[in-house]
């Protein structure tokens, strides 16, 4: 079992509670990132997951907010979940990079914001914990 908390949207809802990773969960569905910023910090884990933007990916406030969460987090390190949406997922990115942050990406279901396939999703944080 990794120690590690999923912070953020639907996407961290989901991810938290899936097998392998069975981290705690900071997250509820539909959440936009400046909702996510009241429920990001707590206490110390190895690894933060964060799935943010999904809600909110054209919002000027996005870089800001994703800066704030991560602020507000206690984590060693950070994985975040790409979105979908093109400028989010350039937002997101950013603030990885800005840190040296690892991203991950995944094929999107049928409403075009969530994996079709978390499983895969839960691999790809794994291997990027392995790195």
């Amino acid at each position: 079992m990794i120690d590690c908390v999923a912070i953020g949207d639907d996407i961290a809802l989901t991810l938290g509670s899936t097998g392998p990773l069975a981290c705690e969960v900071r997250a509820a569905s539909g959440l936009t990132s400046s909702k996510i910023i009241n429920i990001a910090g707590g206490k110390f884990h190895y690894y933060c997951f964060i799935s943010a933007g999904s809600f909110d990916p054209t919002s000027s406030k996005l870089g800001g907010n994703l800066q704030s969460i991560r602020n507000i987090t206690n984590c060693k390190y950070y994985v975040w979940v790409v979105p979908v949406n093109n400028i989010a997922a350039l937002v997101v990115e950013t603030e990885a990079k800005l840190h040296s942050d690892v991203t991950v990406s995944f094929s999107p279901g049928s409403d075009n914001t969530t994996p079709a396939n978390y499983s895969v999703l839960v691999q790809s944080i794994i291997n990027a914990t392995n790195n």
